[in-house]
């Protein structure tokens, strides 16, 4: 059975788009306004909109379930809007809210996924409604009959004709069909008003649910109506109601009583036929400057970009050009406004993907909230750098780590308040998100104040669930911290429903190495722990400078290379260990040998006769050797398989693979991990 109405697939993607982003900007009120003393009648109104507009195109695509938990949700707020000074038990009220949030983004996800039954909101939509009765606190007032007056005016042409319209019970939204209707019989009638005369107002439903709707409207051809009525989808029943002495079939509860101007209005909207727009002037076609593009289009994109790039290098460094000896200058400023348009289409490209990293940061205060409600430590959630932006793709990367990380520092990083009390700890337990740029990736940082790890009993844990694979001293403390994120070690004692089952921290780690990204773990016993995460700003097009190392052609980011130049023999010196050092403007930085660093046979051991690349990394630096300096050109990214992870391919300072223009394969160096391995040794 379909989940949702014949006809309605096209438009799935765009209703999840939509619900999601009203979903998150509901979480967004929710969080502000739960902090503060009341609710402001700005925000209240805003969550009204945000839900009628769920609950109404719910009922477009045919979710009846997620169409009656929006509207429950939305009948809170609207005795709020309505009446400013209701009392309410804020705590309770939020709760429900935050509750029929979290169901409706689960719902999402069902609904696009077969194998899953459409939930049943029954039990927790009677909750809402029995908080909804007591916030009103006032008995239901007997229904009242539907006075005559409301539809046959005194004075009223006798041309003008009452249609009674009535709609079936399954019917979600009758007064969404009822504008479609409107539009229909724009074809074959005048309409003239309608009874409700407000479509859109918030009573609307129930009222066209009990009474019907009543068309008035003035035809040439009655059947022509009333043939366009019945044929309308969900419609019942459609007739002439011509008795002005009988009262109507069914009547509202008093306080819906129809309120019917005295003057008649012009059917201007309503009247128009069902394929006809209003004119837009050119000023307010200009507005629409912003449009939603599928991400799956921009993967498209950026893969033709690549391709593009690809293309460009192998034109440009085709071995037909080697030892040609005709002229080619119109060739090369052909070679050279190419290279000039691919890097502004790349650039524009890579632009149109980026978003601010707080998509991904503003989720983690409704788990950071919750979790306080549940443990009690009332933790305080800080935001650094949350304007960062990096590629979309990176955020959805970002959002299940972070989730586990800012879980476990919450759960088990954070203290009791007792413990911290004892500890003497007077600050705020605080868990801070920070986000920069650095050297071409963006560097994502969950930090917390809480207890720290104790390296010396990870390593006994490690070594009773036998994870140890050297000997036990050995160890650094970074390999002994590094050691939590192995699969099935936990360090909690007990199993919670946030963390303990030992499960987590090797996931997370996994799916950052997918991308080509790498998880370091920081800690310090009594102050607190750091999870650092780091993922190429770009995932697929970097510029790079090549080098031959030997037969192994070998990328270095063009970010981290500073200066490149032939070795002069009176700049280098050895330190009283042998060390090899080059003198730089009056200071000494370490030579590291790529072919021996990589374990490579390089065609030259003297450092005369190849060529230095002096780097910078994070504030480390340090003159890598090679033997031949190929050129610099942009490169596709591409992340090792994950059946490579094994082997410390990125801790021993590999980022990634590409492939070059003739066919070949180049390896990525990361430079920073390179010198970080050098200066620990």
């Amino acid at each position: 059975m379909a989940k949702f109405d014949e006809g309605m697939e096209s438009m799935l993607d765009t209703y999840i788009f939509e619900e999601n982003q009203l979903l998150e900007q509901l979480d967004e009120i929710l969080m502000r306004t739960e902090k503060a003393d009341s609710i402001l009648p700005d925000d209240i109104a805003e969550i009204f909109r945000i839900m009628h507009t769920i609950k109404g195109s719910s009922s477009m695509m045919g979710l009846a379930n997620m169409q009656k938990l929006s509207h429950a949700v939305e009948d809170l707020f609207s005795i709020l809007r309505d009446k400013p000074d209701t009392p309410y038990d804020k705590q309770t009220l939020f709760n429900l809210v935050f509750d029929a949030s979290d169901s409706l983004k689960n719902e999402i996800d069902v609904i696009t996924d077969d194998s899953l039954e459409l939930t049943d909101f029954t039990q927790q939509i009677a909750r809402i409604r029995a908080y909804a009765d007591v916030m009103k606190n006032a008995d239901t007032v007997a229904d009242e009959p539907l006075e005559t007056e409301s539809i046959f005016i005194d004075g009223e042409s006798d041309e003008i004709l009452a249609l009674c319209v009535k709609y079936t019970e399954s019917c979600l939204m009758p007064s969404v069909r009822a504008m479609i209707l409107l539009r229909s019989l724009g074809n074959v009638c005048e309409v003239t008003r309608t009874i409700p005369a407000d479509l859109d107002a918030d009573n609307a439903n129930d009222i066209i649910a009990k009474n019907g709707l009543y068309i008035k409207l003035i035809c040439d051809d009655k059947d022509a109506v009333l043939n366009t009525a019945k044929n309308a989808m969900n419609v019942e029943t459609a007739f002439w109601y011509e008795n002005k002495s009988q009262p109507a079939p069914v009547a509202p509860k008093a306080e819906e009583k129809i309120s019917i101007p005295q003057e008649q209005p012009q059917p201007e909207e309503k009247s128009q036929p069902a394929q006809t727009a209003p004119k837009k002037d050119s000023k307010s076609a200009d507005k629409s400057s912003i449009i939603s593009v599928k991400l799956s289009k921009l993967d498209a994109l950026l893969d033709l970009v690549s391709e593009i790039v690809i293309t460009e290098s192998t034109v440009t460094s085709s071995p037909d050009l080697k030892g040609f000896e005709g002229r080619l200058e119109q060739f090369n400023t052909a070679a050279r406004n190419l290279k000039k348009l691919t890097d502004e289409l790349q650039d524009v490209v890579m632009s149109i993907r980026m978003v601010p990293v707080s998509t991904a940061f503003s989720k983690m205060s409704r788990v950071v909230r919750d979790m306080n409600q549940k443990l009690q430590k009332n933790v305080e959630l800080k935001f650094v750098g949350e304007d960062t932006e990096v590629d979309k793709s990176v955020v959805d990367i970002l959002n299940d780590p972070l989730m586990h990380l800012v879980r476990n520092a919450v759960d088990h990083g954070i203290e009791e308040p007792a413990e911290r009390e004892r500890k003497g700890k007077t600050e705020k337990p605080t868990v801070t998100l920070r986000a920069e740029n650095v050297s071409g990736e963006v560097v994502i940082t969950v930090e917390d104040n809480g207890a720290g790890m104790d390296h010396n009993k990870i390593l006994e844990k490690a070594k009773r669930k036998g994870l140890l694979r050297k000997a036990e001293n050995e160890y650094t403390k970074q390999e002994a911290l590094s050691l939590i994120m192995r699969a099935g070690f936990s360090t909690n004692e007990n199993v919670t429903e946030y963390s303990g089952r030992g499960v987590g921290m090797d996931v997370v780690k996994q799916n950052i190495e997918k991308v080509g990204g790498k998880l370091v773990v920081e800690s310090d016993l009594g102050v607190g722990s750091r999870f650092v995460i780091k993922i190429p700003l770009s995932l697929s097009i970097t510029d790079v400078m090549q080098v031959s190392v030997g037969a192994t052609d070998l990328s270095i980011p063009i970010a981290s290379v500073k200066e490149i130049f032939k070795l002069k023999p009176e700049t280098l010196v050895r330190d009283t260990e042998g060390t090899e050092l080059v003198m730089i403007r009056g200071r000494c930085y370490p030579v590291i040998r790529l072919s021996e660093y990589f374990a490579i046979e390089g065609e030259t051991d003297n450092l005369e006769d190849g060529i230095m690349i002096f780097c910078e990394d994070d504030h480390m630096r340090a003159c890598l050797f090679a033997d031949k300096l190929i050129g610099e050109q942009q490169i596709v990214v591409k992340p090792f398989s994950p059946l490579l992870t094994q082997y410390n391919i990125t801790e021993s300072g590999l980022s990634g693979c590409s492939i070059l223009a003739d066919g070949s394969i180049t390896l990525i160096t990361d430079v920073k991990t390179i010198i970080s391995n050098i200066f620990e040794d």
